[in-house]
């Protein structure tokens, strides 16, 4: 081998070949979550491993649970194929991203066996996004078009833990209608792989379409009606994940990326936000379990958990069309600017169409109908 020959990269660049060799790999890691997914519904169903429905629960009849594991070890797998290829970012996409994703698993397999106090759950969380923050660095700002960036300059560590540990607990709470979150993780990782290949971040963006491929082939048999849930396990690892992509976008490109980045994830964000506020203001407990949750409201109400998830999905699909187009400069900048007010739009119309249709409908009287 000569000397030119060894300073050749192993793979070819994104122009060439590698345009296809990562599309057909992000379809083998599809195919052999689905296949995974398959095996574990049927040893559930054998081994009696199904989630029961209860007074909280959206579903209506037993269903084989856990199958997030499957999401999990085959996003771990493709990752290192990933940190493979860019050996400059693997130590960050393996120890920064991944490795601290699969604690926030296991401590979800943990929870579905013996249910972890909320105080021990919520520490671990934390150091988990002290972990990710330290590998990663924190979030120094962020910059919109048009206007001038912010900087976190002190906050950085905190806001950026508060992100990660916010984002585990959002996901995880929206894993509660057949297809919702496998969908939203589909569009979410497609968006941000979107915007990764918009601003030149690369490992982000396979780290993205190797998650959304792998809940692709869970999406597959969690469709309404769902034979299967993701669980803690899986809804978990993702909120991790999502959270730190944006993060691992870094140097010049992560403050003018990351809100681009996120704009997929906002349904998942504000429902809960607005969950916890609802009861904040009823006097409620917000860490208690309840029902009453946006696209809770909706299954309560008499829609399928399919139009629910269908529903969500184009939303998530809307916040990630904005984000594209915040970093495409062909889009003149007196326009960007000013996209983000889609979003603000959009969570009006939701929430007071939602709120519309529960006065009208209720509660509970088309349960049975949504779960047919």
């Amino acid at each position: 081998m000569t000397p030119s020959d060894a300073s050749q990269p192993l793979f070819p660049s994104l122009d060439s070949l590698e345009t296809v060799l990562w599309p057909g790999f992000a379809m083998v890691v599809f195919v052999i979550t689905a296949v995974i997914v398959d095996a574990i519904i049927i040893l559930s169903t054998r081994f009696r491993l199904v989630d029961l429905p209860n007074r909280r629960s959206a579903h209506a009849l037993p269903t084989a649970r856990g199958a997030g594991a499957a999401v999990v070890l085959t996003t771990l797998m493709a990752s290192c194929v990933a940190a493979y290829r860019w050996p400059d970012l693997a130590y960050r996409i393996l120890f920064g991203v991944m490795a601290p994703s699969l604690v926030i698993a296991v401590v979800g397999i943990m929870d579905d066996i013996r249910p972890l106090g909320a105080v021990m759950r919520l520490a671990i969380q934390v150091a988990v996004a002290a972990t990710m923050t330290a590998i990663l660095g924190p979030l120094p700002g962020i910059a919109l078009p048009g206007l001038q960036p912010v900087e976190f300059g002190i906050f950085a560590w905190p806001l950026t833990i508060i992100w990660i540990v916010g984002l585990v607990n959002a996901f995880n709470f929206m894993d509660g209608a057949d297809g919702m979150a496998g969908l939203g993780a589909v569009v979410v990782g497609l968006s941000m792989a979107a915007v990764g290949y918009n601003v030149g971040a690369l490992a982000p963006m396979m780290v993205a379409i190797f998650a959304a491929a792998a809940t692709g082939g869970f999406l597959v048999f969690n469709w309404q009606p769902a034979r299967v849930f993701m669980g803690d396990v899986g809804s978990g690892f993702l909120g991790a994940v999502f959270a730190a992509i944006p993060v691992l976008v870094r140097d010049n490109l992560i403050e003018a990326a990351f809100v681009p980045m996120v704009l997929a994830l906002w349904p998942y964000v504000y429902d809960p936000f607005v969950s916890v506020f609802r009861r904040l203001w009823n006097g409620q407990n917000p860490l208690e379990p309840h029902r009453e949750f946006f696209f809770h409201r909706l299954v309560r109400s008499g829609v399928s958990h399919a139009w629910v998830s269908l529903l969500y999905g184009a939303l998530s699909a809307a916040g990630g069309l904005v984000g594209v187009a915040m970093v495409t400069p062909a889009i003149p900048e007196t326009v960007r600017c000013w996209l983000p007010g889609v979003i603000v739009v959009l969570a009006a119309m939701m929430t007071f169409g939602i709120e519309f249709r529960c006065s009208r409908v209720p509660l509970d009287q088309g349960r049975e109908a949504a779960a047919t």
